[in-house]
């Protein structure tokens, strides 16, 4: 019997309800990455930058990560069911919005209401499929979970690159309408008898209030930061203030808060605050590699989105086979050299990444991002299991929701951080190779120009080619630049993990399954 005393569903009916969770939850995971391969093209159509069109991803993840505290509030308010389904409309509604912007800053208001729609689909999915399964098959549903999680991956960079290269941008958001629909029908067909029972708590709008503007505005600066001048410009010092000020307040109002929306006493324990600055630091470097790369691809080496969609899925291949097992494999060993081994291979294919040139082959390029899926593994799943030892049970699901808000808030960031020195080192390896042109003498100078102008000799046409060849060597050594800085960082997380403490998880918790309830 189910939770509720009514009859579980079996056959057909359990069947269509969990393959209409998955695609809710396949959905989301999908938009974090199908969208990577089609960003210049959305710039070029949407009169942005390459720099700028990451911001579609940045303010995705922002919203999705704001909604995190709100999860368990918003369940107890209106139950289970109700939520998911409620959370699948108004994304299928915000992706059909985001087809049909016009503007880039229409796209950027209708992906944040994406990602704040978004933000509840996974814990939900998981959960969900669980309440539907007996206890003895819980084993299937994170197992159809898990693997949902790991297609999408795959699936996204290259469904991303054939439908933006046939049918245009808009389509890898139109792509979600049909199966949003089913989603959300089927669920709330078949699952709707089984909502679970509402408790209508308390929730600390002030505090959220404060944690939400005063993320977003950082957000806001770090992105709009190198576009403005930072300090010079009085819009980015009026948002590091009103980030500042809310998050000091925040901190200030939370410590007396009866209902807090962060447990501030989870940062007493060492470990979860090591596990989860370590696994920001992992997280970061694979989502700052996962969107310069691709852009790079585009603007450099001229590959279509359809390409460089089918580089970035090799990312995808070992963990899609390794994730859903390698918990159990790992589960008697100490994570810790696996932590550190994890790092090394990751710092390796990002030194790998600073390799890359304008003249790299294909293959070389897929070998990369195969390096980086080999790493996220070997480090993931040990922090996984580290990251809740030594918490007390009470505390492993305040604690979940806290580490994927730091993970998506870091990963937002790194981004950000990371777009803006790429494109600051771009100009100054640009100035370089001008003066390093310039000090060729003329005859030199001249030669080149004349190499250039090809049958037309044409002269404005010879300066357009050289000016365009420099910017492409001057982007490839910033973005060799930025993997090297990311590569020294992986080698800190390998070195750092050995200060982890290793223990068992709490009483009747597997080894970071809160956190794997929310990711």
């Amino acid at each position: 019997m189910s939770p509720s005393g009514q009859q579980r569903l079996t056959g057909l009916p359990l069947t269509i309800a969990s393959v209409g969770i998955a695609t809710a939850s396949f959905m989301n995971v999908l938009d974090t990455t199908i969208v990577v391969v089609a960003l210049p093209t959305i710039a070029g159509d949407l009169a942005a930058t390459p720099s700028q069109a990451s911001w579609i991803m940045t303010i995705y993840g922002v919203c999705l990560a704001v909604m995190l505290p709100l999860s368990g509030w918003i369940t107890g308010q209106f139950g289970q069911v109700r939520t998911f389904v409620t959370s699948v409309l108004l994304f299928t509604l915000a992706s059909w919005l985001c087809a049909a912007a016009t503007s880039f800053d229409q796209l950027l208001m209708f992906r944040a209401f994406q990602g704040l729609a978004g933000g509840l689909l996974l814990p939900l999915s998981q959960s969900l499929l669980l309440k539907i399964y007996p206890p003895e098959k819980h084993g299937l549903a994170l197992g159809i979970w898990s693997l949902t999680s790991g297609v999408a991956p795959i699936a996204g960079p290259v469904l991303g690159g054939l439908i933006t290269d046939t049918l245009g941008w808009p389509w890898v958001f139109y792509i979600n309408l049909p199966f949003g629909l089913l989603a959300a029908w089927s669920v709330w067909v078949l699952v709707g008898p089984y909502e679970s029972e509402r408790v209508r708590g308390p929730v600390d709008f002030i505090g959220l209030f404060l944690l939400v503007t005063g993320v977003i505005t950082g957000q806001l600066a770090l992105d709009r930061g190198h576009e403005l001048d930072w300090l010079a410009s009085g819009q980015i010092c009026a948002l590091l203030a009103t980030s500042a000020s809310c998050l000091l307040l925040f901190w200030a109002w939370e410590r007396d808060e009866a209902h807090p929306v962060v447990d501030f006493s989870i940062f007493a324990h060492g470990n979860f605050v090591l596990g989860c600055t370590l696994i920001s630091i992992f997280y970061a470097g694979l989502v700052i590699s996962g969107v310069i790369y691709p852009i790079w691809m585009q603007t450099v080496l001229g590959y279509n989105a359809r390409v460089s969609g089918i580089v970035m899925a090799t990312t995808s291949l070992i963990p899609l086979i390794t994730l859903p097992v390698v918990g159990q494999v790992f589960r008697k060993m100490d994570p810790r050299p696996l932590i550190t081994l994890g790092g090394i291979v990751g710092a390796w294919a990002l030194w790998m990444h600073a390799r890359s040139t304008t003249g790299v082959s294909f293959e070389y390029l897929a070998m990369t991002r195969f390096a980086i899926g080999v790493a996220m593994p070997l480090a993931w799943i040990p922090l996984m299991m580290t990251i809740m030892t030594g918490l007390p049970p009470e505390k492993i699901n305040s604690a979940a929701g806290l580490f994927n808000f730091w993970r998506m808030l870091a990963s937002s960031i790194g981004t950000a951080i990371g777009v803006t020195f790429w494109d600051e080192r771009t100009v100054v390896h640009r100035e370089r190779l001008v003066e390093t042109v310039s000090r060729g003498g003329e005859s030199e100078g001249l030669q080149l120009l004349q190499s250039l102008q090809g049958p037309t000799q044409d002269p404005q046409s010879a300066l357009a080619a050289l000016d365009a060849m420099i910017i492409r060597e001057a982007s490839t050594l910033a973005q060799q630049d930025l993997f090297l800085v990311f590569a020294a960082s992986m080698i800190v997380m390998a070195i750092g993990g050995w200060w982890l403490k290793v223990g068992k998880a709490a009483p009747g918790q597997a080894p970071g399954a809160g956190a794997m309830a929310h990711d």
